[in-house]
């Protein structure tokens, strides 16, 4: 494999798990992409390597922080409805609670997004 082949690959990965908005996975054309292997070509393989590693690693970070999120929320959810008498009080509570829970995962994961692209740009 030669050098060339070999930054190719790394571009291909890289693009494959960088980290995007919503909005922006769904307005990406082939246009687009050709014009970001054009930008990442013109970096070194090293400033790639580093852009890959700190993608997982972000990737990384938000699925445990996903996973700790969720244990906490399933220990909060059994401490809480085991002092329900009527279990129609317990399941109304548990539709409020997880439609906050929602709101409050996707403000989360906003502010995440945010904090990356702002991450991504100074780099």
């Amino acid at each position: 494999m030669s050098l060339k082949e070999i930054k190719e690959t790394l571009i291909d990965l890289y693009l494959g798990i960088k980290i995007r908005k919503t909005n922006d996975i769904d307005n990406i054309t082939d246009d687009y992409m050709k014009e970001e292997q054009n930008n990442l070509n013109k970096l070194s393989i090293m400033d790639i390597i580093n852009y890959i590693s700190n993608s997982i690693e972000i990737l990384s970070e938000l699925k445990s922080q996903e996973k700790y999120e969720q244990k906490v929320l399933e220990d909060e959810k059994r401490e809480k409805y085991y002092n329900f008498e009527d279990e129609r009080d317990a399941n109304g509570l548990k539709l409020y609670e997880g439609m906050l829970v929602k709101a409050e995962s996707d403000i989360r994961n906003h502010i995440r997004v945010r904090l990356i692209y702002i991450k991504f740009v100074k780099f």
